[in-house]
């Protein structure tokens, strides 16, 4: 009896000490911020296989050459280590200096995140703002981090002060602040007269 409570003790002592050590490397999975290319610390290459994550709250900020590149936030998080994927509930995405577009701003439902792959998609009610008080609005939109494109082929709504633009599929290069709608453009532009009112 005295050797089966000691066992179920040194299991528990084993159980707590693999959830503390899987809370350790989320903590620093989350918190650090990362200097390199990667998209997420190598520490996730840390944890033993066949291991998934269920997280809440995801914060993570990435840094380059000194400077806060971009800040991703989800309500939800879940890790599958044999995909290599995170996948998010309530993304919010932003790019700190997306070229002319100054800070743009990405809000979703849903969102993959591929690390080696440098990629990430996110859809369903997916819109994009800038600083410039211009609002994209799409169902998918993909950003490539290596190349720093947001592209899509779905319908794109574009809403500025004077301008509104829709079409099909879309390449936004923030490297450049250029934005491309590929298809089926219709536009309408609206001017203000000497009084302030729109004609």
């Amino acid at each position: 009896m005295a050797a089966e409570g000691k066992g179920r003790r040194r299991a528990q002592t084993l159980l707590g000490a693999a959830i503390l050590l899987v809370l350790l490397v989320l903590g620093g999975m989350l918190w650090v911020n990362h200097q390199g290319d990667d998209l997420l610390p190598q520490i996730i290459e840390k944890l033993p296989e066949n291991v998934d994550l269920g997280l809440e709250r995801v914060h993570y900020s990435q840094n380059e050459n000194g400077r806060r590149s971009w800040v991703l936030d989800a309500d939800r998080a879940a890790y599958q280590r044999k995909e290599d994927e995170l996948s998010l509930t309530g993304v919010k995405l932003t790019f700190f200096n997306a070229g002319d577009f100054g800070e743009l701003r990405l809000d979703a439902d849903q969102g993959v995140l591929w690390q080696k792959q440098k990629r990430i998609r996110l859809q369903g009610n997916v819109r994009v703002r800038t600083s410039r008080n211009q609002t994209f609005e799409t169902e998918w939109l993909r950003y490539d981090f290596s190349q720093r494109l947001l592209t899509t082929d779905a319908l794109v709504h574009l809403q500025g002060r004077q301008l509104e633009l829709s079409g099909t599929g879309m390449v936004l290069d923030l490297t450049r602040g250029t934005m491309q709608i590929l298809h089926n453009v219709h536009a309408r532009l609206e001017q203000d007269d000497p009084k302030g009112a729109p004609q």
